[in-house]
């Protein structure tokens, strides 16, 4: 197969085994056919590694597949880094093993990019289902499926700094150009926010408007963990990507842009006190010679270690 024509979609599973099959039944069904997938399952302490080797026995003759079983869970980043080494296809999805793909979903979005062939990334449309069973678009859209607005595309860097813009589910990447700028950063307990942003700052980015990925919302998924009480591994990976940040910004609206964002973390890193972490982000605040009423009020909050995280946790 033609490197130029593939896709490898990369499918990382820990203890998934409600929704594994799903998601690798997902890819075998794309309706794009130069594809390949490979399946990891992070030390899994569930049946999900039983189930992933029971999928690869039933439909390994189907399309190019091959598994790798890990005997203890590894960061996420630097796992995906892993695999993203042995890809030598022009394309590569990072999916999850709690998410799947609709049919159409890298037909659409590989056209695209062969569209736009300077382009980083495609992101699309996404499907949030939350564990109720409620389903609602990423974007909203009218009641006949048009978009309510207009998605932006192109330059991006600024609109992400400001706020999480793009479902990372529906996101097809340009291997070449991933690879480029090495991949997601291990240092990171996670990888959209980063990798987005180091993306924008120097590629355009492509969108379409298809729907393309089910997104699922659940307790144990790392999204979930955002913003834990007291010890958030993820907050803290917000800081340094903000660090990272500043130091990519390059005129005074995208520094505007950080305060904006900076001020938001920092609310809900008082609100789970975890205020080590909201010291940073007020000594970024600073260097960023932020004002006002709101971040003066954060500073009170700081001093004094306000402890409402019990609350927070009953209403997030």
């Amino acid at each position: 197969m033609n490197s130029t024509d593939r896709v490898t979609v990369v499918c990382i599973a820990f203890n998934h085994e409600k929704w594994i099959e799903k998601a690798l039944v997902s890819v075998l069904l794309q309706d794009y056919q130069h594809k390949e997938l490979i399946i990891v399952d992070n030390g899994s302490e569930d049946q999900t590694p039983d189930l992933i080797k029971e999928w690869m026995r039933d439909n390994s003759e189907k399309l190019s597949v091959k598994a790798i079983y890990k005997s203890k869970s590894e960061p996420y980043c630097r796992l995906f880094n892993e695999i993203l080494n042995q890809v030598d296809s022009r394309f590569v999805v990072d999916l999850s093993g709690d998410d799947f793909l609709y049919a159409h979903h890298l037909s659409f979005s590989i056209d695209r990019l062969h569209q736009n062939p300077d382009a980083a990334f495609v992101f699309s449309d996404a499907v949030i289902l939350d564990e109720l069973g409620n389903e609602r678009p990423y974007y909203t859209r009218e009641d006949y499926g048009n978009l309510q607005e207009k998605i932006l595309a192109g330059d991006l860097y600024e609109t992400l700094i400001r706020r999480s813009y793009i479902s990372a589910p529906s996101v097809v990447f340009n291997t070449g150009i991933l690879k480029q700028v090495g991949g997601y950063d291990a240092s990171l307990h996670y990888e959209d926010f980063d990798i987005q942003l180091r993306l924008a700052r120097n590629y355009p980015l492509a969108f379409s408007e298809h729907i393309g990925v089910l997104k699922r919302k659940h307790a144990n998924s790392l999204s979930a963990s955002q913003y834990r009480r007291y010890h958030s591994e993820m907050l803290s990976s917000t800081l340094r990507i903000c660090e990272k940040i500043r130091r990519m910004n390059k005129n005074p609206k995208e520094n505007a842009a950080l305060s904006e964002r900076v001020l938001h973390e920092l609310k809900h890193a008082l609100w789970s006190a975890n205020f080590q972490i909201a010291k940073d982000f007020v000594k970024l605040g600073n260097d960023l010679n932020m004002n006002g009423l709101e971040f003066g009020l954060y500073k009170v909050w700081l001093f004094f270690r306000l402890d409402f995280s019990w609350l927070y946790a009953n209403v997030t």
